[in-house]
């Protein structure tokens, strides 16, 4: 009797693990016809090193305002939680580059806040993320800020894959015949992806300056 129970329950468990392995097979197999999906919002890039173009986003390039990355079909591909910052449904994201290495993905995405929650100005967020092939993020990094009252620069580092960041945030400014001047703090970093994915940044300097922008 024991052993009639016994195989009764194995007999269970095996089909109970196959429902359950059947089941995850077809969540796995969903997620990666959406990253696909997904990644092929973003063209392929054709320099062999990163640098600023990497975020022009995809409407500049093809003549349009802007193009939009569906934020909540694709939201399990999209670190950037804006919302601390942003009214809610006040951010877009918009896809720029990618580029394909053998193991992983490195993706530019421009994050667009329309209305900051709280005091500033309109605000674009260019974000870097890394993820592996089947669409699971390894690594991101928000690699610079442009608004009104900040901007960046960035340059290419010693290897293809490294970046330079000049990030300059004005904190006194006035604004006279198209000019911008004032007092202004200046951050400088490096933004190295590794071999495995993952996003390495390094602050170079930081410092305070008067700066003169004419627009």
């Amino acid at each position: 009797m024991k052993t009639i129970i016994a195989t009764m329950l194995c007999v269970f468990c095996c089909l109970n693990n196959m429902a359950t392995n059947k089941k995850l097979c077809c969540i796995n197999e969903n997620k990666k016809q959406k990253f696909e999906s997904f990644i092929s919002e973003f063209d392929v890039y054709g320099k062999p090193c990163i640098d600023e173009d990497f975020f022009l986003q995809r409407g500049e390039r093809v003549g349009e305002m802007y193009t939009e990355i569906n934020k909540h079909e694709f939201s399990q591909f999209i670190p950037y939680d804006s919302e601390c910052n942003c009214e809610k449904d006040e951010i877009y994201y918009r896809p720029c580059y990618r580029i394909d290495k053998d193991e992983f993905y490195i993706v530019a995405i421009l994050a667009s806040c329309d209305i900051p929650m709280t005091e500033g100005y309109p605000f674009d967020a260019n974000l870097l993320v890394t993820y592996d092939k089947i669409g699971n993020i390894i690594d991101y990094e928000i690699v610079g800020i442009g608004s009104d009252m900040e901007q960046n620069k960035m340059e290419t580092g010693e290897t293809e894959n490294e970046l330079v960041i000049t990030q300059q945030t004005f904190t006194e400014i006035t604004f006279v015949s198209n000019t911008y001047s004032g007092k202004c703090d200046i951050s400088i970093y490096k933004i190295r992806i590794m071999d495995n994915g993952t996003i390495y940044k390094e602050s170079i300097s930081e410092y305070e300056d008067n700066l003169t922008i004419e627009l």
